[in-house]
């Protein structure tokens, strides 16, 4: 009896670590559920110096929330930077990121644009000494004539210490289309910050080239990702920290149906590489939201696995901070803002 009972007890222990740890919860529910996600919401996550997570995201201004157990509750709403001023054509901010600097700062970066036609937007940032209390007034963080924008989630740190905003440019100028005419590029700053330089662009022509994300690989290149209209991801890598980057290509084993916004970032523990993305959808709308892990530095994906997969749902503009062995992982669907929880064995699961 005991024989079994120990076998019963392994067993279940051996199911749990392959299934791994996952949990949803939504934090910012929307008053009226649309057709589509609330797609210029969603923010990011910083884990704070006495181990409290503060999650930004935007809904009339830039608003935050706390939580003090890992992800798994969040506190009262409250506002981090208030709406900007009426100019004669008010613009709005969106898409807010968070950086946690090597010398110890916050970075807080976002967009301030229209969105709509015609279209002007820039990044900006603002920094913070005391864990996110209080912000300076904003820095422009994208130095470059016309209509350049970082999303959430976009802001790094490399290991040599410099820093990469990876935007979009719409280079092709005017363009009504609202994916029209983009190119994928890097803004970088090797002082923390405070002045920004300009990399080449990646053209994709007749391709778009949008909301990059960027990876240092272990053999000191970088490896950026990139939405594109053309059905599938694409990829370009640089040699020299993101000064420069080499030609673009598309990659046509990996789908990108309805295009949306790519995330990838590197797994602690077992230091493989993970991207999150949209893997199918009709009707306009981005599901399912897709992981795929790479195990040779971004040649070949395997172990798919879907954090939401309503076909009637729409998801995307995630963003990925870890805790010890957990990814905390934002993102919108059509009710609103959620927050999983999910172990890292969890995405190398059978779906």
């Amino acid at each position: 009896m005991l024989g079994f009972l120990v076998g019963a007890l392994l067993l279940s222990a051996a199911v749990g670590l392959c299934q791994g740890l996952f949990e949803d919860q939504l934090v910012v529910p929307l008053a009226q559920v649309g057709k589509y996600g609330p797609r210029g919401m969603p923010g990011d996550i910083v884990e704070l110096a006495d181990g409290t997570l503060l999650l930004c995201y935007t809904q009339d201004g830039i608003k935050a929330r706390k939580s003090a157990d890992g992800g798994k509750t969040w506190g009262e709403e409250f506002v981090l930077v208030a709406n900007p001023g009426p100019p004669s054509r008010q613009g709005y901010y969106c898409h807010p990121s968070f950086l946690r600097l090597a010398n110890g700062e916050i970075l807080l970066s976002y967009i301030y644009g229209s969105g709509a036609v015609p279209y002007y937007g820039h990044n900006y940032y603002r920094r913070s000494g005391d864990e996110g209390q209080t912000w300076t007034e904003q820095f422009l963080c994208t130095p470059y004539p016309g209509y350049i924008i970082m999303h959430n989630d976009k802001m790094m740190q490399l290991s040599t210490g410099r820093i990469l905003a990876a935007c979009e440019y719409k280079k092709r100028w005017p363009d009504s289309n609202d994916h029209g005419g983009y190119v994928a590029m890097v803004c970088t700053s090797d002082d923390d910050g405070y002045s920004w330089q300009v990399s080449n662009d990646v053209d994709m022509e007749p391709h778009e080239a949008q909301e990059p994300h960027v990876v240092e690989l272990k053999d000191g290149r970088l490896l950026m990702v990139f939405r594109t209209y053309s059905g599938v991801l694409g990829r370009a890598y640089s040699e020299d920290g993101g000064r420069t980057w080499g030609e673009g290509e598309l990659l046509s084993d990996m789908a990108l149906p309805m295009s949306g916004a790519v995330t990838i970032v590197r797994l602690p523990r077992t230091e493989d590489l993970l991207l999150i993305r949209i893997t199918g959808g009709a009707d306009g709308r981005r599901t399912p939201l897709t992981t795929v892990i790479s195990q040779d530095e971004g040649l070949t994906w395997q172990h798919p696995r879907n954090i939401g997969e309503d076909p009637e749902d729409d998801y995307g503009y995630q963003s990925v901070t870890f805790v010890d062995d957990v990814a905390v992982i934002s993102y919108h669907a059509r009710d609103g803002l959620h927050v999983a929880r999910i172990g890292v064995d969890w995405f190398y699961g059978a779906q």
